[in-house]
């Protein structure tokens, strides 16, 4: 299988970037234990704990060291918080996938529904609104985007709040999932459900740009071949209305392309989440991460830029495998040599 002969890239992309982020975080100036215990603490104590983390041992080994504290789930307590680093990931990473989720689904619902209504569509301006809608989200920075949204929808129209993930006044639904959008539906709360989605709305609209701009250039120019608009003036010459063209046949050709989109454009789409947060004041992982690395908490920045960095590498493989799955070609020539 195709996948499997895959794994090691995978696994040498994983080595490569832990490597590169732990020579990033080794060449910061200043002693990492000392940061943490700060100045008044005895050196004797310093020493002692840069032995027992093994710092004062050769280069490579400290790499290795590092990738077993990581795998075995040994974070390190952070710095500004004073929990354990997992403990913070827990709390903050929840406010991330909602929002990243969201603006996916955004995304790929403007962006396809964009590129299909441009491959059937017989008037040039629906083109033209797909290269406007890829430009704007691939060209245009993302948190130039946020602070138009902000001044719009925060300050002149008052619709939406200007930051934050819920209303300080109100009590946020508790739920076992940590995503306030699925927690108030669990316990149909509406009214709190109304209040994440004011909340919600404007940086998910901001995020969602950018899939929706990957989204609707990579489906735009698969349906715009000349051999699948052939297929489709073929269809119309049967007397195949446009539902059921675009339903039967162009929905399924579409689908490998936004697949791949999704799984390559997902790293992307986090450093979009991380100046999104920023922006709109969202407390997601990405703030969680600017403040550790501001604050020079060099153990909490390694773990979690590596933890990402796994993250992306994992969603890269699962759309390897829907794709596989998707393709009705690709999976005809495995199915055929096995």
């Amino acid at each position: 299988m195709a996948l499997l002969r895959k794994a090691p890239f995978f696994l040498g992309l994983y080595l490569l970037s832990s490597f590169l982020i732990f020579a990033a975080i080794e060449a910061i100036p200043g002693d990492p234990i000392a940061l943490r215990f700060g100045k008044s603490v005895d050196p004797e104590r310093v020493a002692l704990e840069r032995e027992r983390l093994g710092l004062d041992r050769p280069y490579l080994w400290r790499y290795l060291a590092s990738q077993g504290r990581f795998l075995s789930g040994d974070w390190g307590r952070s710095l500004s918080t004073g929990r354990e680093t997992s403990e913070d990931v827990a709390l903050f990473l929840p406010a991330t996938i909602e929002l990243s989720a969201l603006a996916m689904a955004i995304g790929i619902g403007v962006g396809m529904t964009v590129a299909l209504f441009a491959a059937l569509g017989s008037h040039p301006w629906v083109g033209r609104l797909a290269h406007l809608l890829a430009s704007i989200g691939l060209i245009v920075p993302i948190f130039w985007i946020g602070i138009a949204l902000l001044m719009v929808g925060g300050l002149w129209l008052e619709w939406f709040p200007m930051g934050g993930r819920f209303d300080m006044m109100a009590v946020a639904p508790d739920g076992p999932t940590g995503l306030l959008l699925v927690d108030a539906l669990l316990r149909a709360d509406f009214a709190a459900l109304a209040i994440v989605l004011r909340h919600l709305a404007l940086p998910a609209i901001c995020l969602s740009f950018f899939p929706a701009a990957s989204v609707t250039s990579v489906a735009y120019a698969r349906l715009k071949e000349p051999e699948l608009q052939a297929f489709i003036t073929a269809l119309r010459s049967r007397g195949f209305g446009s539902g059921r063209i675009l339903g039967r046949h162009l929905l399924r050709v579409a689908a490998t392309p936004v697949v791949t989109v999704i799984g390559t454009t997902f790293g992307a789409l986090l450093g979009g989440a991380f100046l999104t947060e920023t922006v709109f004041s969202w407390p997601g992982i990405g703030r969680y991460l600017v403040n550790a690395i501001l604050s020079r908490d060099v153990f909490v920045a390694q773990n979690l830029l590596t933890f990402l960095v796994l993250l992306v590498i994992v969603v890269a493989f699962v759309s390897d495998l829907l794709v596989w799955r998707l393709d009705p070609k690709r999976h005809g020539r495995k199915g055929g040599a096995s």
